[in-house]
């Protein structure tokens, strides 16, 4: 079984509290439990299902689509029956449910009805107006933190908490991109043009980068309720009532400092640089400085070369650098007197 369809079953099997059994209940074979969603998520909307393409790569990375106050809204007035999300009041470590969709999304640079959509359709949370039964079903959505076999109490608590867990799904976008970006496939062999054979029988070929990056994450094609597919639907369920429309072209046009890139016509900076050399892990977005950076969250750091910007980070938090980047503490570089150092993403 491949580790990502491990995770899969170990998920689903934590969110139903179906039985482990090894080599039985997560075998290609054995039909897992389905997911946690009401009908609505799954019904037939007259569009054919194509799973070369489950959402558009400008879409998928449109990390700006909506504000911590969009996504409050739309947990208050969402498009099921009982109206407002649980997750309309649901607080993970102080912060609320809303607010944590909309750091995460920043930090990843991932589209936060992306995240949404996620968080319906591996654990029907969205349009779920009571807190389940299970604590386990919200704490540990993603299956981040636990082991197979799977119960709550083989997870760790520093990965409790749907923030925590939403951060950990997204980290591993972020992760299937760059991967993408550098080497033009996933760890799991999934890139664009690239056809591959799901477990469940389909023949994908991945049209973009943000397809492979979600079948990497779960590699089930699907019939509607399940997998991909049921990503789908929601997706378009979603962007429907939000009425939300896909970017037009490549969104890898607006990347930020520190971003992935794999040219400086992809980086929204003057002057922009896409670093490339040894340890740029899926390429990096920066440009030439002295003193400062235009970008609030930039800090123009001091190398042999000279001054470029480099995205901040916060050395207690390693997720807020990308896969493959650590947070250092550099000097400035073309600053007054007395400016202080600050901790930066740099490679390794």
């Amino acid at each position: 079984m491949s580790p990502s369809l491990a995770l899969r079953c170990a998920r689903t099997l934590l969110l139903t509290g179906a039985a482990y059994v090894a080599g039985g209940a997560c075998s290609h074979t054995t039909p897992l439990p389905d997911p946690p969603v009401p009908a609505q998520d799954y019904a037939d909307s007259g569009v054919p299902f194509n799973p070369d393409e489950i959402v558009p790569n400008a879409a998928f990375t449109d990390f700006q689509a909506l504000s911590a106050a969009q996504v409050q809204s739309f947990l208050e007035h969402d498009p099921y029956p009982a109206s407002q999300s649980f997750l309309a009041t649901y607080q993970s470590n102080g912060q609320l449910f809303s607010a944590s969709v909309f750091s995460v999304a920043q930090t990843y640079r991932i589209n936060p009805i992306v995240l949404l959509v996620a968080v319906e359709a591996v654990g029907g949370l969205i349009s779920q107006s009571h807190y389940p039964g299970a604590a386990s079903a919200v704490d540990y959505l993603f299956g981040c933190g636990c082991t197979l076999p799977t119960d709550a109490a083989a997870c760790g608590q520093d990965a409790a908490g749907l923030g925590a867990q939403l951060a950990c799904f997204a980290d591993g976008l972020r992760a299937s991109l760059d991967q993408i970006a550098a080497t033009g496939q996933t760890a799991g062999g999934w890139g664009p043009g690239i056809p591959v054979t799901t477990p469940d029988g389909f023949t994908v070929d991945p049209a973009d980068a943000s397809t492979a990056a979600l079948y990497q994450f779960d590699p089930i094609a699907g019939t509607g309720r399940t997998g991909n597919a049921l990503f789908w639907n929601i997706w378009r369920e979603f962007t429907r009532d939000l009425s939300y429309e896909d970017p037009q072209g490549d969104t890898s046009a607006v990347a930020g400092v520190g971003d992935p890139c794999v040219a400086a016509s992809d980086c929204a900076l003057s002057n922009a640089i896409c670093a490339t050399g040894s340890g740029y892990i899926g390429g990096m977005c920066t440009a030439k400085c002295s003193g400062s950076c235009s970008a609030s969250d930039a800090f123009c750091a001091d190398f042999t070369a000279g001054g470029f910007c480099l995205v901040l980070c916060n050395p207690t938090v390693p997720a807020s650098c990308r896969q493959g980047y650590g947070c250092t503490l550099v000097k400035p570089s073309g600053a007054p007197p007395g400016t202080a150092s600050q901790y930066v993403c740099t490679p390794g």
